[in-house]
């Protein structure tokens, strides 16, 4: 998979890590998060985010400026994505599989990458 450069903008690191994630690139998911980050979600076997069979990505928000900054980063935004999943132990939904989230990145100055440092569901 190829990573976004250096400086990328907070919604391209999101995109591309939502696809690794569907891709089950581990290495790719790693280089994106910030470690704490993927410790925490990525770390532990059956986790919400490796359950994920497929993600369809409906839209990824423009990055809005953000307070709250684990890991001290100097920069934070939030990034808003509709997506949907289809778990992998699932049977076929007859619900609504369609799910806000959002997804927190963070960086030290301009030039360096943004990293995922949270997530969460809106809905």
């Amino acid at each position: 998979m190829v990573l976004p450069e250096d400086g990328a903008p907070a919604d391209v690191v999101v995109r591309t890590y939502l696809n690794a994630v569907e891709a089950r690139d581990d290495e790719a998911v790693r280089s994106l998060s910030a470690p704490p980050y993927y410790e925490r979600v990525h770390g532990w076997f059956n986790n919400p985010i490796n359950a994920w069979a497929s993600v369809k990505v409906f839209e990824v928000s423009e990055p809005h400026a953000d307070e709250y900054g684990p890991g001290g980063y100097r920069q934070v935004q939030r990034v808003y994505v509709d997506i949907e999943v289809k778990r992998c132990n699932e049977e076929p939904p007859n619900d609504d599989r369609n799910y806000p989230y959002s997804f927190l990145v963070g960086r030290q100055s301009e030039a360096a990458s943004w990293k995922i440092s949270d997530f969460g569901g809106l809905g």
